[in-house]
């Protein structure tokens, strides 16, 4: 029988995994934006959601594995 301390560590694991997702994926889509921005380059809109998806994947993997490597 799962306690109720379980569900609720669950849900933060997986909400701290959104925050560090969404938090990286749009604070380099930003930073790419401005960047982009001050060139005066023109960029479409896939490669903005492409910049947010892969920068996203990778901080979070990234964390992801920083944390197993402090349990093991």
């Amino acid at each position: 029988m799962l306690s109720s301390a379980d569900l609720h560590l669950e849900r933060a694991l997986f909400l701290a995994a959104l925050m560090i997702f969404f938090g990286a994926g749009f604070l380099c889509t930003l930073i790419i934006f401005i960047m982009n921005s001050l060139r005066k380059k023109n960029k479409n809109g896939l490669y903005y959601l492409l910049a947010f998806l892969i920068s996203g994947i990778t901080v979070a993997s990234l964390a992801a594995t920083y944390f197993c490597m402090l349990l093991i």
